[in-house]
């Protein structure tokens, strides 16, 4: 036993006493009662297993153990371990996954949380063609998660997020859900502000209605599979599907995974008669009606650069 010395707003600890450090267990799924009794015990997170196996038993928890890996304290109370294991508060770890991210990015950001295989992530995302459904919001993932699950949970948010209001708004201009979910990507990655979203679904609003090209840079930079800061001539000849500058109406698919504010612009462009933009650096854009007036603003941006 020790004293705790309590006055003047502090305590005193003794240096000879310190909380113990969790462990971490990982309980894996199809593991019997009697198994995880052994490796809790074998952790020191138990004295024995037979008032382990006895608690799970007066409780009827045997059945409902979750797997998942765990933090607990040595010598927790048998409560407490038996709720945290049935309840399935597993360790978890924080994923923020921004708005404009493709299923690679995605999947480096998971690789680097240690939560999954960037690798079998990525096939999964090909082979159900997830790509532009994949939520970005901050999550939490238990340590043990499968890539499988991982997609899955993504995809409920965003199943979440497309509202039956954007779904009814779509029918205004005949496009189906991935048509949205198509043009919402590309506004993802052309508008840099919530001000300009509306304004760029315009512009490829009134594009697709004149049956022009989008020209979008952002379908070349998916085309080539890596980002640059200036796209070049020769760049905008790519051979793709997705090049915009070479094929009309929406790419085949979505080059990117919009967020909640994207998915509306595409579905309430702004009111104007804008068939231009370019980028004038500092995060905006300038946008105009005719061509004429959209060289003199590339030129005039070209010269201040």
């Amino acid at each position: 036993m020790f004293l705790l010395l309590v006055g003047m707003g502090y305590v005193y600890i003794p240096r000879f006493w310190y909380p113990p450090d969790k462990v971490r267990v990982t309980i894996y799924s199809g593991m019997s009662a009697q198994k995880v009794a052994g490796i809790l015990k074998k952790e020191g997170i138990i004295k024995s297993t037979a008032p382990f196996l006895y608690w799970l038993a007066i409780k009827g928890a045997a059945s409902r153990i979750k797997a998942g890996t765990y933090e607990i304290f040595p010598q927790s109370s048998l409560n407490s371990i038996v709720k945290k294991i049935v309840e399935g508060r597993t360790l978890q770890v924080k994923v923020t996954i921004p708005e404009g991210y493709t299923a690679r990015q995605i999947a480096s950001i998971l690789g680097e949380k240690g939560v999954a295989d960037k690798e079998k992530f990525l096939k999964i995302v090909e082979r159900k063609n997830m790509e532009g459904y994949l939520f970005p919001e901050t999550y939490f993932f238990p340590l043990n998660i499968s890539e499988e699950e991982i997609v899955k949970v993504m995809n409920r948010e965003f199943e979440k997020n497309f509202s039956p209001w954007i779904r009814e708004r779509a029918k205004k201009y005949n496009f189906t859900e991935r048509d949205v979910v198509i043009l919402a990507s590309l506004i993802e990655r052309e508008a840099k502000t919530d001000e300009e979203r509306r304004i760029v679904s315009a512009v490829f609003h009134n594009r697709l209605k004149k049956r022009w090209r989008l020209e979008s840079c952002a379908t070349v930079q998916y085309a080539m599979g890596k980002w640059k800061s200036r796209l070049y001539q020769k760049d905008l000849k790519i051979d793709s599907p997705y090049n915009t500058y070479k094929h009309f109406g929406l790419p085949p698919g979505p080059i990117a995974n919009p967020g909640l504010a994207s998915l509306e612009a595409a579905v309430t462009p702004a009111d104007t008669d804008a068939m231009f933009f370019v980028a004038d650096g500092e995060g905006t854009h300038i946008f105009s009606k005719y061509l004429a007036e959209h060289i003199k603003n590339k030129k005039t941006l070209k010269k201040r650069r």
